[in-house]
């Protein structure tokens, strides 16, 4: 079937339009993967933190304090 120029055109721009969504997809689902590995590190942070305070008898009010990490997060850090 013959496509008449118009009809190329929009073909063409429907394609690059397709192609740039799947980039910017992509892009937002690398920077996602990456936040998430940012918070998997802060939170791994936190409770080595929470594990060297509890080796030295620090108590468990400054520990969730200082961490921001639950009560029963510490807790199980003891077990």
């Amino acid at each position: 079937m013959l496509m008449t120029i118009a009809e190329q055109l929009e073909q063409k721009g429907f394609e690059r339009g397709i192609k740039q969504g799947i980039e910017l997809g992509r892009e937002e689902g690398r920077e996602e993967i990456r936040e998430e590995g940012r918070e998997e590190g802060r939170e791994e942070g936190k409770l080595e933190t929470a594990r060297a305070l509890l080796r030295h008898g620090v108590s468990l009010d400054i520990i969730v304090t200082s961490t921001g990490l639950s009560r029963d997060k510490i807790e199980a850090l003891k077990h």
